[in-house]
C-alpha cells in the first residue's frame, strides 16, 4: 500500500505521527486504530504499512521500554517482564530486552532504590519490613534480593 494510494491519508498521517511521538508495539497501534472505526482490512493494511515502513518495530519498542522502566521508572524484571507480556511482545524480544540490563547495573540501582526506602521508612520493625518487602515486590523486584535486603537492613 501506498500512502498516496490510501482511501483516508488523514488517518494514516495521524497514526504514522501517534508511532512516531513514541515507540509503539502492535498492540497500542491496534487499540489506537480502533478508536478510529475501521473496518478490519483497513486496519490490517494499515498495520502492515506501518510495519514494513519501520513505524513499528516490535524488537526496538522492547528494548526501550525496558531501559525506560528500568532506569527511569526503576522497576525490576519481574514487572517489566509481565508488562511486556501485556503488550503481546515474544517472549524472545522479551529475554532479548531483558538481558540488556546488566547485573551490575540491576544490582546498583536495586541497592540505591531500597536505601532509598528503607531510610524512608517509619514505624515498628514488622512494619518496615511489610513496607519495604511491598514497595519492592509491586515494582517487579525478584524476592530473594529482597529478602536479602530486608536482613541486611532490619
Amino acid at each position: 500500500m501506498k500512502k498516496t494510494s490510501y482511501k483516508n491519508p488523514e488517518i494514516l498521517n495521524k497514526i504514522e505521527n501517534y508511532c512516531s511521538y513514541q515507540e509503539r508495539c502492535k498492540k497500542e497501534v491496534i487499540k489506537k486504530l480502533f478508536t478510529l472505526n475501521l473496518d478490519q482490512s483497513e486496519l490490517d493494511d494499515i498495520i502492515n504499512y506501518l510495519i514494513k515502513n519501520d513505524y513499528i518495530n516490535e524488537e526496538r519498542f522492547a528494548l526501550a521500554f525496558t531501559q525506560g522502566k528500568f532506569r527511569i521508572k526503576k522497576w525490576g524484571k519481574i514487572k517489566i517482564i509481565l508488562e511486556l507480556k501485556k503488550r503481546a511482545i515474544d517472549i524472545n524480544l522479551i529475554n532479548k530486552a531483558i538481558n540488556q540490563i546488566t547485573d551490575s547495573d540491576y544490582i546498583g540501582i536495586f541497592d540505591k532504590l531500597s536505601l532509598k526506602k528503607y531510610k524512608s521508612l517509619t514505624g515498628s520493625k514488622d512494619s518496615k519490613k511489610r513496607k519495604f518487602i511491598n514497595f519492592l515486590s509491586y515494582r517487579g523486584w525478584e524476592y530473594d534480593l529482597i529478602i536479602r535486603k530486608v536482613n541486611d537492613f532490619l
